[in-house]
């Protein structure tokens, strides 16, 4: 969790006045938020996210902490397991939303890799909104592949690219807004998709309301380690 204080006193409420100030950040970056559904990765490498996020499915390499960032581990020297793609998933056990209406917000800090041999089709990196309760069947999110950006739907875990949103960069905020059946995507604030679900097709309720993230990872045959993008940070609110 990032957090923000004076001394050796945690800060926990920041107002003007007496409104209340629900994000602190330098420049586009994220760096104190009033939600408890936050993560900045600040802590030292690790094969997994630990104890505050529970993974769906079995996978080889997990996405874990590599330097202050979310990424799938896959080891250096890796010796088999060539063309084998590992995509892990993994959902933010803490808290849940309070309210159906809401967002998801991440900052990759890198494009992730293009199509190869372990994975034909390209690299994903995943962050989704609305996700079903102590599972990961379900979601509204943020799909990125190698500098491409969507809106993504996630229903009984299949997961459908329903709007593309042109592209990304390293370091941009980008961010998942949803309003009853309206999901509006932003890159630095300025819109660039948006998905009606009219027929609501997507699931919401109190049921849906937890936070989840998905990467992905290979190893070419007698070739480089390959990645879904990078993440500094996800926050939901």
């Amino acid at each position: 969790m990032v957090g923000i204080s004076l001394g050796s006193t945690s800060i926990i409420d920041l107002r003007r006045g007496a409104t209340l100030i629900n994000e602190v950040r330098r420049g586009s970056t994220l760096v104190w938020s009033r939600t408890s559904i936050f993560d900045d990765f600040g802590r030292a490498d690790s094969n997994d996210l630990g104890g505050d996020w529970t993974y769906a499915g079995s996978t080889t390499y997990k996405v874990g902490v590599e330097n202050g960032t979310a990424r799938v581990r896959i080891p250096e020297g890796l010796i088999g397991g060539f063309f084998s793609l590992n995509s892990s998933r993994a959902w933010f056990n803490v808290d849940t939303a309070d309210a159906d209406d809401g967002f998801v917000e991440c900052q990759p800090s890198s494009l992730g890799s293009s199509a190869s041999g372990g994975s034909p089709y390209g690299y994903i990196t995943q962050v989704f909104g609305r996700v079903s309760n102590g599972a990961f069947t379900h979601g509204v999110g943020i799909h990125m592949i190698a500098g491409q950006l969507s809106i993504v739907r996630r229903v009984a875990d299949v997961d459908t690219v329903m709007v593309s949103a042109g592209t990304y960069q390293a370091g941009d905020v980008l961010r998942l807004s949803y309003a009853a059946n309206v999901h509006t995507l932003t890159r630095n604030g300025a819109v660039v998709g948006t998905w009606n679900d009219s027929g609501a097709t997507a699931s919401s309720g109190g049921g849906y309301r937890t936070l989840g993230i998905r990467g992905d990872g290979a190893k070419d045959l007698l070739g480089p380690r390959r990645f879904s993008a990078a993440l500094d940070y996800v926050v939901m609110g």
